[in-house]
């Protein structure tokens, strides 16, 4: 389970669903196979987790993926942006780098 993510290398193109990138900020949805549910979006933007990817929601279907992704895209390009964003990977390897960044902060 730890290492479910290795599948994923070198298929993206397989594996995405839609993907907007304007200046340095990047909205993803794909399917995944780390994680409890098959598709996620992803969000890149420089006012948010050190311009880091955020998981910002997960979904049970392709269709549900698309209305994400599109529900996303419009979240990120509003006038306002949202306060924080929510990292909610269920992904192993996002669970142990929570994890040890916890610790480190403690």
């Amino acid at each position: 389970m730890i290492f479910d993510f290795l599948s994923m290398v070198g298929n993206y193109q397989d594996r995405a669903i839609d993907r907007y990138e304007v200046d340095n900020v990047v909205i993803d949805t794909c399917s995944v196979t780390d994680s409890a549910q098959p598709y996620e979006t992803g969000v890149r933007h420089p006012n948010y987790n050190d311009g880091l990817y955020v998981i910002v929601e997960m979904y049970d279907t392709k269709e549900q993926a698309r209305k994400g992704h599109d529900k996303w895209v419009k979240i990120m390009t509003a006038e306002t942006l949202p306060d924080k964003l929510v990292d909610v990977s269920s992904a192993t390897v996002a669970e142990l780098w929570r994890c040890m960044t916890q610790k480190s902060k403690q």
